[in-house]
């Protein structure tokens, strides 16, 4: 294979290598497991794979869908039993995997500790913890406003990619190094103020990095870190997770944990059993129950999920009870069905980066897949 650059790494041709390979791209840090391994009973069922579902505009067999939509793994657990481990020909058991923004929904369950650990109160102005944003579009946000991504500041997420996300990658470290380049903290603190917050959903990653702040500031710990001591290895990770970080070595909390296939399914069964006394209860049933469908109505993806409702970095389709997802770009999801607990954790290289379709095509196969072994 030809060997991929920064300059390349995210494009079509190499996504399927790039995204297992994210530390040989960019720096990281090593989000570290601890001494036990939550151990999943293999009960494997093959003939889940022959299951029929419904999609945005067609039916599928999920085999097939799997094979031609450029997933990488799909792990299903009911319980602590591992149901379904369907790996790409050349995908391997312990590749870790760049999540995306599913990384939004693991910084969360870190907020969720510190929430009550009594470190970070939800409804605090957020320049309470981060007093370099003050004068910021950030200010007069509460943590609250960043989970529920209800912050209003100037930045547009198009994945072309548009001219805020390639400044925001670049500071990220994502690009190529341009000359005078802000970092990452610099990125956030420079944000302009663009209405009112609290008042709907307006996807702006940007707002998540900030939270990861906010977790490195009440700990005085590096992300990697607190998230290592706090969540990773309570919950019995199998492997050591990665973190990009900046040239700074600031984390990029929105979008850059890449894990294995089994330990993001360890973390949608953390949440599926209300948090195992390491996330506090309350902290899970707010994030599965709670939200405003009027502020998801009035917001960015109102059409993908009729009805529903985004919470603590995580989604909520309102269809089957105690159901919430983690979704990334180009194909991942984290799908929790905490009435039935089942747990759907899919890992893709899409080509492309977003469609309503294929993310809607995704969670209707982990809707199905949760029905018929729930």
């Amino acid at each position: 294979m030809t060997r991929p650059t920064l300059d390349n790494w995210l494009t079509a041709e190499h996504l399927h290598w790039s995204l297992r390979h994210v530390r040989e791209m960019l720096p990281t840090a090593r989000i570290r497991r601890g001494q036990q391994t939550v151990e999943l009973i293999a009960a494997h069922d093959s003939s889940l794979l022959q299951l029929e579902f419904r999609g945005t505009h067609h039916s599928f067999v999920l085999e097939s869908w799997l094979e031609s939509t450029n997933v990488d793994s799909l792990t299903v657990l009911r319980g602590n039993s591992s149901l379904l481990e369907w790996r790409a020909p050349d995908v391997r058991d312990d590749d870790v995997h760049l999540l995306f923004s599913v990384t939004k929904s693991v910084t969360s369950l870190l907020v969720g500790v510190l929430v009550g650990r009594g470190l970070i109160e939800i409804d605090a102005p957020v320049t309470h913890y981060v007093p370099e944003v003050i004068g910021s579009g950030f200010d007069g946000a509460t943590v609250r406003n960043l989970l529920d991504m209800t912050t209003a500041f100037a930045f547009v997420e198009d994945y072309n990619p548009g001219e805020d996300l390639r400044a925001y990658r670049n500071a990220a470290g994502w690009y190529p190094s341009e000359p005078q380049s802000p970092n990452l903290h610099e990125f956030i603190a420079t944000r302009e103020a663009d209405g009112a917050h609290g008042q709907r959903f307006r996807y702006q990653s940007p707002a998540t990095d900030l939270v990861g702040w906010i977790c490195e500031s009440v700990t005085n710990q590096a992300f990697a870190t607190a998230l290592s001591e706090n969540v990773w290895a309570p919950m019995g990770a199998e492997a050591d997770a990665d973190i990009a970080v900046d040239r700074q070595g600031t984390p990029r909390n929105a979008g850059g944990m890449s894990t294995t296939p089994r330990d993001l399914a360890r973390l949608g069964l953390l949440v599926a059993d209300g948090g195992r006394g390491i996330i506090p209860i309350d902290y899970i049933n707010d994030l599965t129950r709670n939200g405003s469908t009027q502020q998801w109505a009035d917001g960015d993806f109102a059409p993908w999920l009729p009805g529903g409702a985004y919470r603590s970095c995580w989604y909520q389709p309102r269809v089957d009870p105690d159901v919430v997802m983690g979704v990334g770009i180009h194909g991942q999801m984290l799908y929790v069905d905490r009435a039935r607990r089942v747990v759907v954790a899919k890992q893709s290289s899409w080509t492309f980066a977003d469609d309503t379709d294929a993310h809607n095509d995704s969670y209707l196969a982990c809707q199905a897949i949760a029905r018929a072994v729930g």
